[in-house]
């Protein structure tokens, strides 16, 4: 074998972890809903960093759009 192919070199890619501009969520949330979280996420083929942004996305941006109730 070369010995080029011996080793192989990883880049050192930054992650969101260590980007300031992203903060960490955390909870606990019922078994049936994280199930229902989880089969989200394998339908768009994400992780579940990528598929609670996309829902925190989604459901601000549906409220956006709801008009706002009058007292």
């Amino acid at each position: 074998m070369d010995a080029k192919f011996r080793k192989l070199e990883v880049a050192n890619v930054a992650g969101k972890k260590d980007d300031p501009n992203y903060a960490v969520v955390r909870g606990h949330v019922p078994a049936d809903l994280y199930k229902e979280f989880k089969f989200f996420c394998v339908e768009r083929n994400v992780d579940n960093s990528e598929g609670l942004e996309q829902l925190l996305k989604e459901y601000f941006e549906m409220k956006k759009q709801k008009p706002k109730k009058k007292a």
